[in-house]
């Protein structure tokens, strides 16, 4: 595998997501680098530098907070069907 930091050419990747930006939808491109990403839209100059850190701790959050709802909705389910059983009894 290759490493990043060994890398001399620069990698930039067009996604098939888009954004719009001044009245037009534009592809969103995401440049590689060893220690960071740089996002930009397609024909504009404007980057969002993210580093893999945040990257990593955004994905986190965002698996806890599905995780949460997922709990929560399994509790709500559960406390319905008890309600229901105990309506019936």
């Amino acid at each position: 595998m290759t490493r990043l930091e060994q890398r001399r050419t620069r990698l930039a990747v067009v996604t098939n997501q888009s954004a719009r930006y001044r009245g037009r939808d534009r592809d969103i491109v995401v440049e590689i680098h060893p220690d960071r990403a740089e996002l930009r839209l397609l024909g504009t100059r404007t980057r969002y530098l993210i580093t893999w850190r945040g990257i990593f701790d955004r994905a986190a959050e965002l698996y806890a907070r599905e995780q949460r709802e997922l709990r929560a909705k399994v509790r709500k389910e559960q406390r319905a069907w008890a309600e229901r059983t105990r309506r019936r009894a």
